[in-house]
């Protein structure tokens, strides 16, 4: 069964945002009113009932000065990243930013026609801004190019990411969100991949 890709759309969407923009942003602000909504693991499909409810309380209402500090630790600085939310630093041997594996990210947007938007000159491969690009080929419903930019580009450092983010910052939204990702990619990929 084929996911509904504007459903997918938002999800990823919804997600990116979590990973791209500090807690006090609209963007955010919006990602944490949505799942402090009572029934919002009902109107999330492709995820079983079971794997979400640990996550529930995580994400539902969390405490906004530690939802900044996690931020703060985990994705700003000043230091090192427990869980940096770049492909090319689980990817690339030598662990940088901007490695092999970004250049294929960047032939593989520049040949499906998709265009980075950002304020900075962010490496394509952030977790947020791939989440992004998905919520486009979603929306577009190009299932081919969003089945390569989940299992090629995404799943190849995602589970690296989230086991990485887990030992980083034990419980809380950030390790939630991370594992929420991770099983809404992974069920994507595997209905994107079942014969029609």
């Amino acid at each position: 069964m084929t996911p509904d890709f504007l459903i997918l759309s938002r999800q990823v969407n919804l997600l990116g945002c979590g990973f791209r923009f500090p807690p006090a942003s609209p963007e955010t602000e919006s990602v944490l009113a949505f799942f402090a909504l009572p029934a919002w693991a009902e109107s999330w499909p492709g995820v079983a009932a079971a794997d979400l409810a640990p996550l529930v309380p995580q994400l539902r209402s969390p405490d906004r000065g530690a939802i900044t500090m996690a931020w703060q630790r985990l994705f700003a600085g000043p230091g090192a990243y427990p869980a940096p939310p770049w492909g090319s630093i689980y990817l690339d041997p030598d662990q940088v930013l901007r490695g092999g594996s970004t250049v294929a990210l960047s032939r593989f947007l520049q040949r499906e026609g998709l265009h980075l938007h950002t304020d900075s000159p962010e490496p394509p491969d952030h977790l947020g801004l791939m989440l992004f690009q998905a919520a486009v080929l979603a929306e577009e419903n190009r299932q081919a190019a969003l089945a390569e930019l989940l299992d090629v580009h995404l799943l190849s450092w995602l589970p690296l990411f989230v086991r990485r983010l887990s030992q980083g910052e034990s419980g809380g939204f950030y390790p939630a969100l991370a594992e929420l990702t991770l099983m809404t990619v992974q069920n994507a990929v595997a209905a994107l991949k079942k014969p029609a």
